[in-house]
């Protein structure tokens, strides 16, 4: 082989090898390890779960929560991510650290310390379908109100399924789709010799149901409330016992399903039921073969939780504040306005963890100091324009699809309504 051919090939393997590394830097620049994680591991013989929720600082460094308890050291290069979790135990306190690998939307990684190690994976947290639960339903038929539960649940390969629970005659739902904020499902009711069948469309908003059953007898106009509405939510919860005072977290899910937090680890809810202002609900918890249950009562007052958490090993008291509902401004939001160089648009994205980013003329910027109470949404941007440096304040009101408010600049303020596309 001549010389000149040997520093063709070798030139040749030197460009595919650059190619691939290209490739590879450009794979893990498209996975974002920013958002909510649903962290799974297996802790003494048994399944636990944890949310992990990584954000981008001002600076551009990270910061991360470990359920409610801030982590430490938290980065993330080259598909690789590490951390440092402290946990408090009274007057102890001992540290882990993560290490872990993000591929292909999912984290691969194991938590250690001196006491050894265990395996740590987590995936997207996805929020739980919003027409997941019981809803009491009414209507009118003539003269008569007739009322009636629909209970919609998920089944394991995703689709939607649904029960009518009523003291009066034998109604089958089936058909049960959501898409677009829109709940839709056949129903067909058998009282004596006599079957009716209808088709329902009706429109979901927070624990409120609106819409319209449809027949050859017309149309009947039907509202429902979700069951358990004021219970669902997330709890920041105080717990005080011998042991000293905790922060934890409650995750009510509209289905009366929930995750309680404890020592960083989120335990599922048993038997949690709501009667009147009443709250109950079990913990199982254990190692290895040993199992012991936890009782909670309580009364809810509001926002406010109060109760108590007994055990054969003692009694904790509780208290619990309901957290804002932020699901109201998550999503993709579109602003358009008219100038007289045409038509303008930009893109509003806000996270589940209250992360964010605005996009206008191709250029993206990490949304600031991003607030949600109730349906109202502020956020800040400091955008740069023809090398000048400024900030601009975002004020508005979330109402249905449409986020409505103002731009305010040093210059003024400009009125923007955006329109919910994602």
């Amino acid at each position: 082989m001549s010389l000149t051919l040997q520093k063709t090939i070798s030139r040749i393997l030197i460009l595919v090898c650059l190619m691939l590394l290209a490739q590879t830097s450009l794979v893990w620049a498209a996975e974002d390890i920013t958002g909510q994680w649903e962290m799974t591991m297996n802790f003494g013989g048994r399944e636990s779960f944890a949310m992990l929720t990584i954000s981008k600082n001002a600076d551009g460094s990270l910061a991360g929560k470990w359920g409610s308890d801030d982590l430490s050291n938290v980065k993330f290069q080259d598909g690789k991510l590490t951390f440092v979790r402290t946990i408090r135990f009274g007057d102890q306190e001992f540290s882990m650290d993560y290490a872990g690998t993000l591929k292909d939307g999912k984290i691969t990684g194991t938590m250690s310390s001196d006491q050894g190690e265990f395996d740590v994976n987590g995936v997207r947290f996805k929020p739980m379908c919003p027409a997941l639960g019981t809803w009491d339903i009414s209507f009118n038929i003539g003269d008569r109100d007739i009322t009636g539960q629909l209970a919609v649940s998920e089944k394991s390969d995703g689709t939607l399924d649904g029960k009518w629970i009523s003291e009066r005659g034998n109604t089958m739902i089936s058909n049960v789709k959501f898409k677009d904020g829109k709940l839709t499902f056949n129903r067909k009711s058998t009282f004596g010799d006599n079957t009716y069948e209808s088709d329902f469309e009706g429109t979901i908003a927070g624990h409120n149901l609106a819409g319209v059953f449809k027949s050859q007898r017309g149309e009947m106009s039907a509202k429902g409330t979700r069951l358990g509405a004021a219970l669902v939510g997330r709890w920041d919860l105080t717990s005080v016992s011998d042991f000293g005072t905790r922060q934890g977290i409650m995750r009510i899910n509209g289905d009366m399903t929930g995750r309680y937090e404890f020592f960083g680890g989120e335990i599922p809810m048993k038997d949690l039921k709501l009667e009147g202002n009443q709250v109950t609900f079990a913990l199982e918890m254990g190692w290895g073969d040993q199992t012991f249950t936890l009782d909670f009562k309580g009364t809810l007052d509001g926002k406010t939780l109060k109760g108590q958490m007994t055990s054969d090993r003692g009694t904790s008291e509780i208290t619990g504040k309901k957290a804002e509902d932020v699901s109201v401004a998550v999503g993709t939001w579109e602003f358009t306005r008219e100038t007289d160089r045409g038509t303008r648009t930009s893109t509003l994205k806000i996270k589940p963890d209250m992360t964010g980013t605005y996009t206008m003329r191709d250029n993206e910027v990490e949304v600031q100091d991003l607030k949600v109470d109730g349906n109202n949404v502020s956020f800040k941007l400091e955008l740069s324009f023809n090398d000048r440096q400024f900030t601009m304040e975002f004020k508005g009101t979330v109402d249905g699809k449409t986020l409505k408010g103002e731009f305010i600049t040093q210059r003024g303020a400009r009125e923007a309504i955006g329109k919910k596309i994602d």
